[in-house]
């Protein structure tokens, strides 16, 4: 049986109790958000709203909520009004009868919807608290010195995800009179906007998964109202798909490729098509289908019979049997159903292809959303929209930083060519100023990993971007993250060696074989720094809360462990106390923090290239060079390298894994 998708919308925002101010936004809040969420095409929730309906009437709508879901179903709880505390700081939600002086009979603990949670089948909660923390206390008594609610304590918890709109809380007293100073329309308006608009996308999959929601809104929120930051709890294995990207068009690199003149060019895109066909939703997939259509009829043979060969694996029907329309140079106007609103008129103007008699881009319609079976959509086609914006990314202030710079791909290829060059020439010069020996002659200079991962890794990368411009989103974190890996281990060079350099007994000086590694290592460094800045980077990660935490902490107790077994008496080429910190310090954000994909890649190719790194000088000491080392501390540094290493892979081996019947772009 296929996983369901349920959600309870629960408004109130006229209170009896005259000492609760009546809210203005939770009504609009409430039914903006319950239209998205039921949109088929969007989200294809099954939405109950309860609006102003007293706390036992809300008590056993969420009792039947939580026991009536399966274990795969996908609950989602949205509650916005008064969250309330009282004088031991327990949380309330206020209903329509809430009285401050009996909130225990008369309002819904935190408890009692932690303890409905828990007796849940479900392995997927999503709870949203939009509260403005205003009334906690019955009438003659003064607040307590603590600020926060803490909202997030109480809702631990396997197998669900908490976001709240803010967990600080202010207050104003005037003898009896209370007056709240919360806000509560800003979260859920970005919420709203997050998802119908398909701003969220930050990985531009086709899928807004909740991380990359809660990333958005707090950006947004942080932005307008500085004062309130909105929090995220999650201990739930793999994402949490919350709706599509019903905008969704091909990424700007993509498309770029795609319309370039040069043939060899537009044939690298087949094979990331594929990939976006594979790993897609039905958006995606209709959209990949449109362009293989295009290159399938390409005035290059090779382009095209990689096209046509594309399509028979994938079962296409080359483009014969699906409702097509040619995109002309003119204006093209379409009307546009936008979630809970009038028809909005867009006009778009498709963009002219370059290349000999190449056909302009054709628009495919997929089948219409079927309410009663998983959610399908039709590809939107790529086009200015009615502010002007492009299409395949959300309409927001922050819109052109949303899209992928056109010139970001150019910038870290030319980043990391440099970066390897300097480093391939400081292996032909001289470290110390004093010698002669360089390392291109493989004696009594750097050890040989130091060429494969120092010189011939960033210029692999390099040519790989070269040959291949039409990266997708995740080849360059991984080709950043292999670049970053680079840079961290070749400023482990730089220290080890200047530390050798500053011991009283030696009298050397750093020589430009020196200088031109540091010179290479922080260019490599700022190749790193410009894949971090892609969107496809940018999703805020959550924290993990299980044992993969603890795990993080053995990392650091490893990497001391380490430095302090370390020998004075060892050759400095063998120090291994700062790399093993190093890598515990690479490793460490990896084990913890709940990445994304694009992220995940990006943080264990950097901790791989170091680990590498790492242990390939420790065996070269002392398996090949036979240095006067001391071999219980070097085992020790290589256990922790290992485990290290084994901790990242571990942590998030369970990470990003998709549910089997989930309804939204199930892969």
């Amino acid at each position: 049986m296929a996983a369901g998708r349920k959600a309870l919308v629960v408004a109130t925002y006229e209170y009896a109790d005259g000492g609760l101010r009546r809210l203005a936004a939770p009504e609009h809040d409430a039914e903006a958000l319950a239209a998205v969420l039921e949109d088929p095409a969007v989200a294809g929730f099954d939405v109950t709203m309860l609006v102003n309906q007293p706390h036992h009437v809300v008590g056993e709508a969420i009792a039947d909520f939580y026991t009536g879901a399966r274990r795969d179903d996908l609950t989602l709880l949205y509650f916005t009004g008064h969250g309330l505390k009282d004088d031991e700081g327990r949380l309330y939600l206020a209903m329509t009868n809430t009285r401050r002086s009996a909130l225990m009979f008369t309002a819904i603990s935190g408890a009692q919807l932690n303890d409905a949670m828990d007796a849940s089948a479900s392995r997927r909660k999503v709870l949203i608290l939009d509260c403005c923390y205003s009334g906690a206390f019955p009438s003659g008594r003064r607040a307590k010195a603590d600020e926060g609610v803490q909202t997030l304590e109480r809702f631990q918890g396997k197998g669900r995800a908490v976001l709240t709109a803010s967990d600080a809380t202010q207050y104003a007293f005037e003898g009896d009179d209370l007056r709240g100073t919360g806000t509560s329309s800003v979260f859920t308006r970005y919420l709203v906007e997050a998802i119908s608009s398909g701003a969220a996308d930050l990985d531009e999959d086709g899928d807004i998964a909740l991380d990359e929601l809660y990333s958005y809104v707090y950006d947004r929120v942080t932005t307008e109202m500085p004062q309130q930051r909105p929090k995220k709890q999650e201990d739930v294995d793999g994402r949490i798909l919350i709706a599509r990207n019903v905008h969704w068009t091909l990424p700007v690199h993509l498309q770029h490729v795609i319309e370039s003149p040069i043939a060899a060019q537009r044939l690298s895109a087949v094979q990331e098509l594929e990939h976006l066909h594979r790993a897609g939703n039905d958006i995606v997939r209709a959209a990949v289908a449109e362009q293989l259509a295009v290159l399938a009829a390409d005035d290059s043979r090779s382009v095209a019979a990689a096209a046509s060969g594309l399509q028979e694996r994938l079962g296409l029907d080359g483009g014969t049997s699906s409702e097509r329309t040619v995109r002309e140079p003119a204006a093209e106007t379409r009307a546009v159903q936008a979630p809970g609103g009038p028809a909005a008129v867009t006009t778009g103007a498709a963009s002219g292809v370059s290349g000999p008699a190449r056909r302009p881009p054709v628009t495919a319609k997929a089948p219409p959303p079927d309410a009663s079976a998983t959610p399908r959509r039709s590809a939107t086609p790529a086009g200015p929209t009615v502010d002007g914006r492009t299409r395949g990314r959300a309409a927001g202030p922050d819109d052109a930083a949303q899209a992928q710079p056109p010139g970001a791909l150019p910038l870290l290829l030319t980043v990391t060519l440099v970066g390897g060059v300097l480093l391939l020439l400081s292996r032909f010069l001289v470290f110390e100023s004093t010698y002669t020996v360089v390392a291109a002659d493989f004696q009594n200079g750097i050890h040989w990993i130091s060429w494969v991962i120092g010189a011939g890794l960033p210029l692999l990368v390099a040519f790989q971007l070269l040959v291949v411009r039409g990266t997708a989103a995740w080849g360059v974190a991984l080709a950043g993250g292999m670049v970053g890996g680079a840079a961290l281990s070749q400023l482990d060079l730089v220290l080890a060696t200047w530390a050798y350099f500053r011991t009283p007994e030696t009298s050397e000086m750093p020589g430009p074989g020196w200088w031109a590694t540091l010179l290479g290592a922080v260019v490599l460094l700022g190749g790193a720094v410009v894949v971090l800045r892609q969107p496809s980077l940018r999703a805020r990660p959550g924290v993990r809360s299980d044992w993969r935490a603890f795990s993080g902490v053995l990392l650091v107790v490893g990497g001391l462990a380490a430095w302090l077994t370390a020998q004075d008496e060892a050759s400095p080429w063998l120090t291994f106390n700062e790399p093993a910190l190093l890598l515990a310090a690479v490793c460490f954000p990896v084990v913890v923090l709940d990445l994304d994909r694009a992220q995940r890649l990006f943080g264990l190719a950097t901790a791989t290239v170091l680990a590498v790194w790492v242990a390939s000088g420790h065996v070269q000491a002392l398996v090949i060079d036979n240095f006067p080392v001391d071999a219980r501390a070097t085992v020790v540094a290589l256990v922790s390298v290992v485990c290290s290493l084994a901790g990242c892979y571990l942590s998030q081996a369970r990470t990003g894994r998709r549910l089997e019947g989930d309804p939204i772009g199930s892969r």
